[in-house]
């Protein structure tokens, strides 16, 4: 399946999860089976419930009884108190090693304070957009990894986008290039890839923010984590609204995985590229966990 033919599927994915968001309670008590379920959804998304079906095994790799139940609230709470050390163990899973983690291998690097003084001279900017799983992304590479990956929203177009890298990095020669990005974001959103791949990131940020970074980088995929629990893993338990807005200022979607902190009531929250994107990745991950499991 291509990631334009993904793409499309993301968008029945979402609005099916904006149905159920809007109307979680009749879901959850007026049918306790889940075909009057599916059915139920299929009417409001005015499609079959056999196309539904097909396009969630299809999108998300699980049934639409996973997926059901992947959105339920009480979900997220239980996964965050599944394990005393959530940061750091795959173990909660329910796998036999954290190798069959499906995971990506990050080299994670700073700019100087000097290359942000200089806003960007004489460096290249490789720049462009490129359809995924949850949408079109936006992609800013340097010549030493990944400086920017963001979803767009509808405040969020790829040319306000531009113009926020131009403004970063006044002196810096940007270039588009559509083929380099779109191999990039078939790497990074690619299953098979992502088990071996081998990405760098070239990050702008204080010094507190780029700790916050690298301690989501460690969170592994399907496990949560509180605001609080990041806080603490840092060695700053008391910095919870901190990490908070460290988090909202995250460059890279996805490979920096803000998307898995939650609320310490287990709720997930908001998601500064949508809300119904934050479920989906939820969503997404736990079909990689199923497949995972199936296949060991």
């Amino acid at each position: 399946m291509t990631q334009f033919e993904t793409h499309k599927q993301y968008k029945l994915i979402a609005k099916a999860i904006q149905v159920l968001e809007q109307h979680a309670g009749s879901f959850a008590t007026e049918h306790t089976q889940i075909e009057p379920k599916l059915a139920m959804l299929a009417k409001q998304l005015h499609t079959s419930p056999h196309h539904l079906q097909r396009t969630f095994t299809e999108w998300a790799g699980i049934s639409p009884k996973q997926f059901f139940h992947c959105l339920q609230k009480d979900h997220a709470r239980k996964l965050i108190s599944s394990g005393k050390s959530m940061l750091h163990t795959s173990l909660a899973l329910g796998l036999s090693s954290s190798s069959k983690l499906h995971h990506l291998m990050l080299k994670f690097e700073a700019l100087t304070p000097g290359e942000i003084k200089n806003e960007g001279l004489n460096q290249v900017f490789t720049i462009g957009h490129a359809p995924s799983p949850f949408g079109e992304v936006f992609v800013c590479l340097t010549a030493k990894g990944i400086n920017s990956l963001e979803f767009e929203t509808a405040e969020l177009t790829y040319l306000r986008w531009k113009a926020e890298i131009t403004g970063l990095y006044p002196k810096a020669n940007l270039v588009e290039s559509s083929s380099k990005t779109e191999a990039l974001v078939e790497q990074i959103f690619h299953p098979a890839s992502l088990q071996t791949g081998d990405l760098n990131l070239h990050l702008r940020g204080t010094p507190f923010q780029l700790l916050v970074w690298q301690a989501l980088i460690h969170l592994p995929i399907g496990q949560l984590a509180s605001y609080q629990q990041i806080a603490t893993s840092i060695g700053k338990p008391s910095a919870s609204r901190a990490v908070g807005s460290a988090i909202a200022k995250n460059p890279v979607a996805f490979l920096i995985p803000c998307h898995r902190v939650i609320q310490a009531t287990g709720e997930l929250g908001q998601y500064r590229w949508q809300n119904e994107r934050k479920k989906a990745l939820h969503l997404w991950e736990q079909g990689l966990i199923s497949t995972t499991i199936n296949a060991a």
